[in-house]
């Protein structure tokens, strides 16, 4: 790294003769062993380029690299100008002013960044920070050193493993739907939902109390695409929902979104110690958290994440052939994911329901499949005459946040393909809310959990998850909550719908 400073000390006064030859011999002199103190030896400090005095000022150039950085030895000229001539000349220094300063931190890759107060330029060889008319407030606020770490920090991440896989851009759209009927309906999901009492809000965050009017929704478009994947060769199987950590560790989802799993904790079986916990409950009637800590083991599970884990550890250690693919769906129950403060409406939430299909077969029919359960989530949406478009995804759950694969993985050109259902009320820019996730792995669980091909072919694995919850908002968002106005496929399927319960308090 290279600092070069542009700036002046102001006096208190203007600077007669006597006090120039003073600064002189100073700036010449002692100054240049002030400014390598505290630098590793070896290394070089900064340096005064060049100086003028004019008038009351300073002016003053001032080359560094990394170490007593030009900035930091502005202030050390400061202070030691100040001890020498307010006592022999009654001047004291007033401020630092920096008119001009740059930083230069080489590096081969060129970033796209902006930093408040200073100007980004990234070169072929270089990145150059530009910082004009800094006080020494700007300087004692380390609103340059924070700037050098921003980049620094920026220059040290690794490229994203899906950026590195992917044949296509992520965030290409590959197709899209234009809805025939004129959309009129542009509120916002959550609020009429919960207004009309056909949701309502439960104190765990990201959760809702689905009433029956939504439920009966919920059910009709997971009829639906149970229906058309079971025309494509799906059966069901029930999976189960308390994940063992060890297979999250063999799926690497521990490495790419540790945070992102709500973690379980088994209770000891020691029933007099709940005891103890149960009557410092009741004699401070709050629930005493540090006691219930210390009655629970180390975290051993997660709540699904995915929904797909169990697929994998089911076919672990097993020979498999390829020419018979292993086709299963699940829909037994909630998906979780800790979205922290990103939980809002009823688009991101912690809990949610899914319709997960997951296969392995050959890498051929793997891709095949994929395509096959993408087409029926575009089917049941242009059948429902419902705006959306496909595009290339930027997160494959399984590469989500991982950097670098040091064993011999093979991916396929495109990771994952996602869905989004055109969300109108979201006026600023066209959004869409992501209801289908296609994915195809390559070798990556097949590595991992040591699944092989009776002949020892190549055998891939995929997954496509339809989010029930998300379905239901994106069509609403379209269509409205009148149920006269819905299409008849969905009419259909629900009957009647069912009515809101009335309590004297609620909705």
């Amino acid at each position: 790294m290279k600092f070069l400073l542009d700036g002046k000390l102001i006096f208190s006064k203007e600077i007669d003769e006597e006090a120039k030859e003073e600064i002189k011999m100073f700036l010449e002199g002692e100054a240049k062993e002030l400014l390598k103190k505290g630098v590793p030896k070896g290394k070089e400090g900064a340096k005064i380029v060049d100086y003028k005095v004019e008038g009351n000022k300073l002016l003053l150039t001032i080359e560094s690299g990394r170490y007593a950085r030009a900035h930091d030895s502005i202030l050390r000229l400061k202070k030691a100008l100040s001890q020498l001539l307010g006592k022999k000349y009654r001047i004291g220094v007033r401020k630092v002013e920096i008119d001009l300063y740059k930083v230069e931190i080489e590096t081969d890759r060129e970033i796209d960044i902006k930093i408040p107060e200073c100007e980004v330029i990234s070169e072929k060889d270089k990145v150059v920070l530009i910082f004009k008319d800094l006080s020494e407030s700007d300087i004692r606020r380390n609103v340059i050193d924070r700037a050098v770490k921003l980049i620094l920090s920026e220059l040290e991440k690794e490229e994203d493993l899906t950026k590195k896989v992917c044949k296509i851009p992520p965030g290409t759209i590959v197709r899209e739907y234009k809805a025939k009927r004129k959309i009129t309906f542009d509120e916002d999901v959550t609020d009429v939902a919960e207004r009309l009492g056909w949701i309502k809000k439960f104190p765990g965050r990201g959760q809702w109390f689905y009433a029956p009017p939504m439920a009966s929704l919920f059910r009709a478009f997971e009829d639906l695409i149970v229906e058309k994947i079971k025309k494509i060769g799906f059966v069901e199987a029930l999976f189960p929902k308390l994940i063992p950590l060890e297979i999250m560790y063999k799926m690497r989802y521990l490495e790419g979104l540790p945070e992102g799993m709500f973690y379980v904790c088994p209770p000891k079986r020691e029933p007099e110690l709940f005891e103890e916990f149960v009557k410092e409950m009741m004699i401070k009637k709050e629930i005493p958290i540090e006691k219930l800590k210390s009655l629970l083991r180390n975290p051993s599970y997660v709540l699904a994440p995915a929904q797909c884990e169990p697929f994998y550890q089911f076919l672990e250690g097993e020979l498999i052939d390829v020419d018979k693919p292993i086709m299963f769906f699940d829909r037994s129950g909630w998906t979780y994911r800790w979205e922290g403060g990103g939980a809002r409406g009823l688009d991101r939430v912690n809990e949610f329901l899914r319709v997960e299909c997951v296969w392995a077969g050959s890498p051929e029919v793997v891709e095949e499949i994929r395509d096959k359960t993408l087409k029926v989530a575009e089917e049941l949406a242009e059948e429902l005459d419902l705006e959306y478009w496909v595009e290339v995804g930027d997160d494959p759950f399984y590469l989500e946040g991982r950097k670098k694969e040091e064993r011999n993985i093979e991916f396929p050109e495109v990771p994952k393909y996602e869905m989004r259902l055109y969300l109108p009320y979201i006026k600023d820019e066209r959004k869409g809310v992501a209801v289908t996730s296609a994915n195809v792995h390559g070798t990556h669980f097949v590595e991992g959990f040591k699944i092989k091909d009776y002949k020892n072919r190549k055998v891939w694995t995929g997954c496509t998850g339809y989010g029930i919850t998300r379905w239901v908002v994106g069509f609403l968002a379209q269509y409205g909550f009148n149920f006269d106005d819905w299409p008849e496929k969905v009419k259909k399927r629900i009957g009647k719908l069912p009515e809101v319960p009335k309590l004297v308090s609620w909705p």
